[in-house]
């Protein structure tokens, strides 16, 4: 299997001028263009400036996920919180069950308390 970058640029020439284009790689067949710019006088214009946007492209796109991982682990910090007091609402919950069930239990012997040797 071949490894290809998520982000690249291509640059085309349309008869006198150039454009470039930022890329990214959808799926093993499909790319999509993110930003492109038409116009350009000379190749090398259109590569400059494709490796500047890509460059800036990439560092946003980094920014953003360390952003987004952030939030992630702030998510799951407070589902972790939460699971965690619905665990021991749980626990308390069925802790005061039992004790009342007992208590019903002690209840029902002493009521039933018979002296056999009274008949």
């Amino acid at each position: 299997m071949t490894q290809q970058k998520k982000f690249d640029y291509q640059i085309k020439q349309d008869a006198n001028t150039w454009s470039a284009e930022i890329t990214r790689r959808v799926s093993a067949r499909r790319s999509n263009v993110s930003k492109q710019q038409d116009g350009f006088a000379t190749e090398a214009l259109a590569i400059e400036w494709a490796e500047k946007e890509l460059e800036g492209f990439l560092t946003k796109q980094k920014e953003a996920n360390a952003r987004k991982s952030e939030r992630r682990a702030e998510r799951n910090a407070q589902a972790e919180k939460a699971a965690a007091a619905k665990e021991a609402a749980n626990a308390a919950f069925l802790a005061k069950r039992e004790e009342a069930r007992a208590r019903a239990l002690e209840a029902d012997d002493a009521e039933f308390d018979y002296d056999y040797d009274e008949e």
